[in-house]
């Protein structure tokens, strides 16, 4: 007859299976429900990396964001340049009719000087534009990338317009380099979106791949230890019945 330790041995190795399978299927039920395949201490290295993955990701997402809010500040204060231009070459043609003098009357050249106040005045007003509380036709600095880096964006000199012809070709001077700086920053800006985007989604598809639970594999991990389980319980009920009899021959 077998003795006490055989089947001492043969339910204590039940019990372990069992506990190894509800282990298994527990963990198992956990990446299906979660979509996680590095829970439960399955590749802590592989999260650690996709955990980095998903902060540059996320990173590079509102970089992209802020290159959006910076492409419309830009594009609001070449607005306002291109209205600036428009009133200082009305100012231009004002000061050549000036100098006409000879031939322009007192009344006449007082609307004239009126008018050119009344443009000065305005361009003022319209230079000190804001948006979000912060002046158009001054430079600021954006975040372009998931580093943090900052670039200069911007009019680096804001127009100041002024009557008089050589005044005007100035500002005219100063009126186009502004224009050139905002164009050149919209085009840089919409480079560094599309550069984030572009990382955003890569990164996101990298940390996917490594994170991510591959239903397939894991549905048929579920199903075998579902069955281990099973088996192993069925044996520890053997086990104790065996334990059973034995005590039954024991009375």
């Amino acid at each position: 007859m077998p003795s006490l330790s055989t089947y001492t041995n043969g339910a204590v190795s039940a019990v372990n299976a069992s506990t190894q399978a509800r282990r298994s299927l527990t963990a198992s039920i956990a990446r299906i429900s979660t979509g996680i395949r590095t829970l439960h201490g399955n590749d802590p290295a592989g999260q650690s990396v996709a955990s980095n993955l998903t902060t540059q990701s996320r990173s590079a997402n509102m970089a992209a964001r802020n290159a959006e809010d910076g492409i419309s500040t830009l594009q609001a204060a070449e607005a306002v340049l291109l209205e600036m231009a428009t009133l200082n070459t009305r100012l231009r043609e004002l000061a050549v009719q000036k100098l006409n003098s000879d031939f322009l009357s007192a009344a006449q050249e007082n609307a004239i000087t009126a008018e050119e106040s009344a443009i000065v005045d305005a361009a003022e007003k319209i230079s000190e534009s804001t948006l979000n509380d912060r002046e158009l036709l001054s430079p600021f600095l954006l975040a372009v990338n998931n580093r943090g880096t900052l670039s200069l964006m911007g009019p680096v000199k804001k127009p100041v317009l002024q009557s008089g012809v050589s005044n005007v070709d100035t500002q005219m001077a100063n009126i186009s380099m502004a224009l050139g700086q905002v164009a050149a920053g919209i085009n840089a800006l919409k480079g560094h979106q599309s550069n984030m985007h572009s990382l955003t989604a890569n990164a996101r598809a990298a940390a996917s791949r490594i994170q991510d639970t591959d239903f397939a594999k894991e549905s048929s991990t579920l199903a075998q230890s579902s069955i281990l389980n099973q088996s192993a319980l069925a044996m520890v009920a053997q086990a104790n019945n065996a334990m059973g009899n034995l005590l039954t021959l024991l009375q």
